[in-house]
């Protein structure tokens, strides 16, 4: 589990690197620029593992990079441009519940009764959030969020079929060659999404593309990949809570957007719904 909180934290704060980064390209590129940054720190362990992947695996794992990269990346972080840092985190929030849901009625992974409580009581939380406001310097656009939701549809659906490919090839293997393929596969589609192909050089937007690149998607990532060897897939879903409280705080903090007491009090329901299903998790298995 440490691995995959240290990764959120990570996360967190990809969405505040977005921001400064959208100053000096387009949000489709900016993604594509991650992606490539990312392929290259990941290219000496993708040469160690290319050959030993067996070559059945190969459509399934380009079919999850596509997804878990590319679907997703895009559709976060276009719809970032439309809507604040605060509401794109809060909405990544929703997360939990969609694994839930998924991995009930799609992948017979039977949630138990303190799942969906938790998860309820995530989606309260992060109700709370959105209804007491986080986005003093920055407007909510409904547009924005309905991609961002899209995404976190997206990312629930490859969860576990992620967590099963790494269980067969390793997570080394799985995140350098889904890493490097996501690169090659974003391309024709950021080229296409992009308004603008101007580049407006600056130290913030450099240094921000870069934290994205090497920290929010590769590190971040290999530390999740690792983390989900041990970690069930529905405590993986709800630990995604951790994401959005990480990320409006920073928001706050960083970009000096408002925080109410009922945003406060919905970040203490989050941190609490995350870490009481890790423990009854933890129960569980022990008992």
């Amino acid at each position: 589990m440490f691995y995959q909180v240290l990764a959120l934290i990570i996360w967190g704060s990809s969405f505040i690197a977005a921001k400064y980064s959208y100053e000096m390209l387009d949000a489709a590129l900016m993604v594509e620029a991650r992606l490539l940054i990312a392929a290259l720190m990941v290219l000496p362990s993708c040469y160690r593992h290319f050959g030993k992947i067996p070559r059945r695996e190969w459509k399934p794992l380009l079919w999850i990079a596509f997804i878990n990269y590319v679907v997703v990346l895009l559709l976060q972080f276009i719809g970032l441009k439309y809507t604040s840092a605060a509401s794109a985190i809060t909405m990544v929030g929703l997360e939990p519940l969609l694994v839930v849901f998924v991995g009930h009625f799609f992948f017979n992974d039977k949630a138990r009764i303190y799942h969906w409580i938790c998860g309820a009581a995530a989606f309260v939380g992060i109700g709370m959030m959105v209804l007491g406001g986080a986005e003093e310097g920055g407007a909510v656009d409904w547009f924005g969020c309905l991609l961002i939701l899209l995404a976190g549809i997206g990312f629930a659906g490859v969860m576990r079929p992620s967590r099963e490919m790494i269980a067969r090839i390793g997570a080394p293997a799985f995140t350098s060659a889904s890493m490097a393929a996501a690169a090659v596969l974003c391309l024709p589609f950021s080229l296409v999404l992009a308004e603008s192909y101007e580049v407006r050089w600056s130290w913030g937007g450099v240094l921000s593309v870069l934290y994205l690149g090497v920290g929010c998607s590769w590190l971040a990532y290999l530390l999740w990949n690792k983390g989900m060897n041990t970690v069930p897939a529905n405590v993986s879903g709800l630990l995604i809570s951790l994401e959005p409280v990480i990320g409006v705080i920073m928001a706050v903090l960083i970009l000096g957007e408002h925080l109410s007491a009922v945003s406060a009090s919905g970040v203490f329901i989050v941190i609490a719904s995350t870490f009481v299903v890790g423990w009854l998790s933890n129960r569980g298995k022990n008992a």
